[in-house]
């Protein structure tokens, strides 16, 4: 669950400092750094307001919100925990805002007694479905199985918010707990479809399922309504079901979609290695990451070390993995996969 939608905390942080004024302070010019993804670049600046006591507490959770997206957690635990001494005497949002991102950085480092203690201080004061999520998620890696599953409770008591059934659904696949959250799954399914958007979602859901045909005649009701991200399920459904043809077109529908097309290469990068065509899959891996789409980015990296080893070419596999692990040191998949390649 992304507890904020990044270019909204971009906004957020920028109406607090007041941007578009003739000269620019440190604290607005690491609003825009931090808008454009220069991450390194907007500590630098928070990090001068900060001492320049300019906007402290919101200039600390810039540099907080920095560190999260380059997955730097105890970084950005510290510069959160900054930012929480000196919102105590600021309101409500801000506080909430804070409390999140900490127990977020305490989750993702695998700290999940010290997450669990920051969301109940946080819902002591306020009831934050967000905070629910973290803690039952935190709960879940504790084994304490009945204090998760009264946490999700709170999540989904009367949401009709599909993504808040497959959040508390990866969590339990995270678990290797799958069939605890297919529960989750077939709770979303009674949530009645009026738009495309329900209907793309439901396909989703009967996909994860394992639910083929279910999928996809809900996800074929969504691309006729125009909700063209229903293309990239279609795609996976048929490579599910062993239609790679179909697929292939499936993945070229979404190259005519700017939004869609890093995810079209990395589904015909698929296709491709389904024929073993690996040097294909690998064209298709960079020219998805050309696109620059910070949604699909880790995947593209993930699939690019696997198309390597496909082709036994394992110094490249593991160049590619010390690189990706730089950028994402907290996926346990990768640690076990670069256990293997080391092997090699």
């Amino acid at each position: 669950m992304k507890i904020k939608g990044f270019l909204a905390v971009c906004a957020a942080v920028c109406l607090l400092g007041g941007c578009g004024k003739d000269t620019p302070t440190d604290y607005e010019l690491g609003n825009e750094s931090l808008e454009k993804g220069d991450y390194t670049e907007a500590i630098g600046y928070f990090q001068a307001a900060v001492e320049a006591e300019d906007h402290a507490l919101e200039a600390w959770r810039g540099i907080g919100i920095s560190w999260t997206e380059q997955n730097s957690f105890e970084k950005a635990q510290e510069a959160f925990e900054a930012a929480s001494r000196l919102a105590e005497e600021s309101g409500k949002a801000m506080q909430r805002d804070i409390a999140l991102y900490l127990a977020n950085a305490q989750y993702q480092q695998g700290d999940y007694a010290g997450c669990i203690e920051t969301c109940t201080e946080l819902l002591k004061k306020q009831r934050v479905k967000d905070a629910y999520f973290l803690r039952g998620s935190a709960y879940l890696y504790q084994d304490e199985y009945k204090k998760a599953a009264e946490n999700f409770a709170k999540v989904i008591s009367g949401s009709k918010d599909y993504e808040d059934y497959l959040d508390i659904y990866r969590v339990y696949l995270a678990c290797d707990m799958n069939a605890d959250g297919e529960e989750y799954l077939e709770r979303a399914l009674e949530i009645s479809a009026k738009e495309p958007e329900d209907h793309y979602n439901k396909g989703r859901i009967y996909y994860y399922l394992d639910e083929y045909q279910e999928a996809s005649g809900e996800l074929e009701q969504a691309l006729e309504g125009e909700y063209v991200q229903a293309a990239v399920y279609l795609g996976k459904v048929s490579m599910a079901s062993g239609d790679t043809e179909n697929a292939r077109r499936m993945f070229e529908r979404c190259l005519e979609e700017k939004e869609l097309k890093a995810e079209g290469y990395n589904g015909l990068a698929y296709c491709a290695a389904e024929t073993q065509d690996y040097d294909s899959a690998l064209d298709y891996i960079e020219k998805g990451l050309e696109e620059n789409d910070d949604r699909t980015r880790q995947a593209l990296l993930f699939n690019e070390i696997v198309f390597y080893e496909k082709k036994a070419d394992f110094a490249s596999a593991k160049q590619k993995m010390s690189e990706y692990l730089e950028l994402y040191p907290a996926d346990e998949n990768a640690v076990r996969e670069n256990y293997f390649l080391q092997t090699r």
